[in-house]
């Protein structure tokens, strides 16, 4: 191939338009998601400052995803994980 021909180098610094907004492979880490309790940044905020771990907070947010509500979430993945935090009881 002469360099008449050569294709132009793309680089890899900036993500094209469609890239963007294309969906990932895997988990959704977006903030817009809104459930019955709120937006999920603000959900996951209070989760975490309540004790609930990385995995446990993934787990939760997997079933919030499913139409559980939050308190029932919490409650599976407690029973699920054999761990409840002690700042997660409620009032």
């Amino acid at each position: 191939m002469d360099s008449s021909h050569r294709h132009p180098l793309i680089s890899n610094r900036f993500l094209q338009p469609e890239e963007l907004a294309a969906p990932r492979a895997g988990r959704a880490s977006s903030g817009t998601e809104v459930f019955a309790e709120g937006q999920w940044q603000s959900v996951r905020v209070q989760l975490e400052a309540r004790g609930w771990n990385a995995l446990q907070i993934e787990q939760i947010h997997d079933q919030l995803r499913q139409g559980w509500p939050l308190a029932l979430a919490e409650n599976n993945v407690a029973l699920l994980s054999g761990h409840c935090p002690l700042k997660a009881r409620r009032g």
